[in-house]
């Protein structure tokens, strides 16, 4: 079976206008905000894939890149709206979840086990102060990462904005699946 990548496009325009099924019911744009996460981790994909040449989805899966040089000028932008497009979706269920506490915490138990196991006779003591040093040293590299992706993710969230890249999002995926 042969996926299009216009189609996915088009599904996550209809997901980022996620704030318009809102208004006609709260469960359906919760919905839509769900299918819209698991539907732009696919948008990244599909655009990493493209963007970088791998030809990995067209290869294993079957998916098909939107063809660049087309009589439409148009579609060389298409690679920046699957970006934008995918962050929106991707960013808008996560981006109240503190991700950098958690990982940081799991790295500053990584790192004290690690040397608990390859120096067996380091105390308790230093293994702790080894813990908080690697914890705190990830999670304040984590956490601008953490912010910098939540003020990208608020602004994307924002409805107008968010309505503005689904109906772009929907305009592209129909273009290309129109024949050149």
């Amino acid at each position: 079976m042969v996926v299009s990548a216009a189609i996915i496009l088009i599904a996550g325009g209809i997901c980022a206008c996620a704030p318009l099924f809102k208004r006609a019911s709260k469960a359906l744009g919760r919905l839509m905000t769900i299918l819209g996460f698991f539907v732009g981790i696919a948008v990244i994909i599909v655009a990493v894939d493209v963007a970088l040449g791998l030809n990995f989805l067209s290869t294993y899966l079957g998916i098909q890149p939107v063809p660049i040089n087309s009589t439409n000028s148009y579609l060389k932008y298409y690679l920046p709206v699957m970006a934008i497009l995918g962050i929106l979706l991707f960013s808008r269920p996560i981006r109240n979840i503190r991700w950098a506490s958690l990982i940081a915490l799991g790295a500053g138990i990584l790192v004290a086990a690690f040397l608990k196991v390859a120096f067996a006779g380091l105390s308790t003591t230093i293994l702790a102060v080894v813990f908080l040093i690697a914890t705190l040293a990830v999670y304040t590299l984590l956490k601008f990462v953490e912010d910098i992706l939540q003020m990208i993710g608020s602004i994307l969230a924002f409805p107008p904005i968010a309505i503005a890249v689904g109906l772009v999002s929907i305009y592209f995926g129909v273009l290309t699946l129109a024949p050149t």
